[in-house]
């Protein structure tokens, strides 16, 4: 059997409509979505084989030991390039209103990464177009809390992450203040997640 693993679906226009037009040319026996949990009925209505997901499927993702002395600012980690006008706006928008200590940094790779969180006591994570994506679960082996920009529902049939301690979330900039600066009010329970 031929398992297609597909690892986003935000990236072009209508990135559902590539993954059957490929699937059209490259005949394959299920399709295996290990980042977009929230779109497995939307892809089955669209393909004609069948269509899991289990993130975070095969990826190892480096653990990291959080810093005795974790900086009291929220983190954003990634790129606000062209491709990325969402999580560019909302990350340059924090900066500026600076209502909230916050940090933007861009890494090489998963390793830099995770030594990177591991020196602040919270991450932002923006996923996109309904792609749970990688630092969903890079942060999490960091041993660092996340705050993820979005709805829970971006988790599928896997919400029992959704109720893990050290992820919380909010769909607003006023939400995302508002929750920060009561998790900063408090930095010893944030750290002791």
């Amino acid at each position: 059997p031929r398992l297609l693993a597909c690892g986003d679906l935000h990236h072009g226009p209508q990135p559902i409509h590539s993954l059957c037009v490929y699937l059209a040319a490259e005949s394959h026996d299920a399709v295996l979505l290990t980042f977009n949990p929230a779109l497995v009925e939307e892809v089955r209505k669209r393909v004609s084989v069948p269509v899991r997901s289990l993130p975070p499927t095969f990826f190892r993702y480096p653990s990291a030991i959080p810093s005795a002395q974790q900086h009291l600012e929220l983190l954003h980690v990634g790129n606000l390039g062209p491709h990325h006008p969402q999580r560019r706006e909302l990350v340059n928008a924090l900066l500026s209103r600076g209502r909230i200590p916050s940090r933007h940094a861009t890494t090489k790779n998963a390793e830099e990464a995770a030594e990177l969180y591991a020196q602040y006591c919270l991450v932002l994570n923006v996923p996109l177009n309904n792609d749970l994506n990688h630092r969903f679960f890079e942060v999490m082996a960091a041993g660092v809390p996340q705050v993820v920009f979005g709805d829970p529902g971006l988790l599928g049939n896997h919400q029992v992450l959704a109720e893990r301690l050290d992820i919380f979330w909010a769909s607003s900039i006023e939400e995302l203040e508002t929750l920060v600066l009561r998790l900063f009010a408090e930095p010893q329970q944030l750290t002791s997640i």
